[in-house]
């Protein structure tokens, strides 16, 4: 029985695909590459198994992050439209697909892409391209496209029926639909909103990073997609939740050197990257008192501080204002 690796997101395309391989008659193995950036929100990359399972099919998550912060920062072919380095990430994608098809002894590669879904990847010249570049050439197969691109060895060879396969194209999601429904596939998730490397607030937030910091770690990463971040100082910078569930979360975060927390009021909780002066504690807490559910900005508020595991309780009366809120914010 041939093997096929699967690389999977979990939404209706590669669901297709899974199915699709499946009903060829082979060994379907799912892969899935995490990372800071891909995981759904509020989740840590350790709440993840290494082996898992998606609609019955075995999957195999894979942490690709450390590998993958490096291509972020130096990409070869550039960025998208914010800081997406799409044709960079595809080609890191498939060649560890191929270094996992010789490890599990499997015999091609397939995934649910589809011809025109995605402008800078998914055009036929970029994706022969890609293909190329990532070793994988004539053993990555497209079942939901294949009948408008060439033959892939698993056809030529007879692993897989031609016949069998689709030749969907563009961004709609009707003709997909209505393949879900002839495999019988009933429950899928809409469509996400896209990744978020490509969401202009988000370079906002990474341009200031690789501004100030000249080692950026995986922890520096994750945390842009969460909080308000203001920026009190080169060496200073400020994270706080924005609600009960974002709080709860970054205490479960070890970025930074510094929290800070409130008592007896609701508010904000917060994390920073603090150089040892007072000066920007206390602007830090000008901030958390801001955002805060305090009546009056002349009231003495207590803040337990904790750093280097050692905490203590700091009282401060005062809120940021306006312009204090303005000059340091990172939208």
């Amino acid at each position: 029985m041939k093997r096929v690796l699967v690389l999977t997101s979990g939404g209706l395309d590669s669901l297709l695909t899974l199915n699709i391989m499946a009903r060829e008659g082979l060994d379907v193995i799912g892969v899935h590459y995490i990372s800071w950036f891909n995981i759904p929100k509020f989740k840590m990359l350790e709440d993840f198994s290494d082996e898992d399972e998606i609609m019955g099919f075995r999957l195999r998550n894979i942490d690709v992050s450390d590998d993958y912060t490096n291509l972020l920062l130096y990409p070869k072919y550039g960025y998208g439209s914010a800081i997406n380095p799409c044709i960079d990430c595809k080609i890191f994608f498939f060649q560890r697909a191929k270094e996992l098809m010789e490890e599990l002894k499997a015999d091609f590669v397939a995934t649910g892409e589809v011809v025109g879904q995605r402008p800078m990847t998914q055009n036929r010249n970029m994706m022969r391209h890609i293909e190329k570049k990532s070793g994988l050439e004539g053993y990555l197969l497209r079942p939901l496209s294949a009948l408008i691109l060439d033959p892939t060895i698993p056809e030529r060879e007879g692993w897989v029926n031609r016949n069998h396969l689709f030749g969907i194209s563009g961004r709609g999601r009707k003709s997909q639909m209505i393949l879900a429904t002839e495999l019988g596939i009933e429950h899928y998730p809409s469509p996400a909103g896209g990744c978020i490397l490509t969401e202009k607030g988000f370079r906002i937030r990474f341009n200031d990073l690789i501004e100030h910091k000249k080692v950026v770690s995986v922890d520096d990463l994750f945390i842009l997609r969460y909080g308000r971040h203001f920026r009190l100082s080169p060496e200073n910078k400020l994270v706080v939740g924005r609600n009960r569930v974002e709080n709860e979360f970054l205490q479960r975060l070890s970025w930074g050197n510094l929290k800070i927390d409130l008592t007896r009021i609701p508010g904000p909780f917060g994390l920073m990257e603090w150089d040892g002066s007072i000066h920007y504690i206390r602007s830090a807490m000008k901030i958390i008192t801001r955002y805060s559910d305090l009546e009056s900005s002349d009231v003495t508020v207590q803040f337990p501080i904790t750093f280097k595991e050692r905490s203590r309780f700091v009282s401060h009366s005062g809120v940021a204002d306006e312009r204090q809120i303005d000059a340091t914010i990172i939208r």
